[in-house]
């Protein structure tokens, strides 16, 4: 590596950051959750275990969308772009229906066991 150009250095270490920070950044964690009252309903814990997974996936589209590039002159650049918005949308809804505003024992038990089956 020392003959390398150092404009390539310096690429193969952003390239590696990246990288790792891709996968430092897909820890499956617990939804956040405020109870402004004691009659929160409570869901089991596999549906937790679901929930937390759509909360984190959700989370990870988001991020993935605020940092595409897409060539508004390119049809499927602009289709594959919108249909990654529309799947985003659909899994918040999905959790704002299903989750959100409910507890469960384990929420925290779940997140540990997603990130052990990775």
């Amino acid at each position: 590596m020392k003959n390398m150009p150092k404009k390539i250095n310096t690429f193969l270490f952003l390239v590696c950051i990246l990288i790792s920070r891709n996968i430092i950044a897909k820890t499956y964690e617990p939804p956040p959750s405020i109870s402004t009252s004691s009659h929160v309903p409570y869901i089991s814990d596999l549906a937790m275990e679901q929930c937390v997974k759509l909360y984190n996936e959700a989370k990870w589209l988001g991020n993935e969308i605020n940092t595409m590039q897409v060539n508004n002159y390119n049809k499927v650049s602009v289709d594959n772009y919108n249909r990654q918005v529309n799947k985003h949308s659909s899994m918040i809804n999905s959790f704002n229906e299903n989750c959100a505003g409910k507890r469960s024992e384990s929420a925290y038990k779940a997140a540990q066991k997603l990130n052990n089956k990775k």
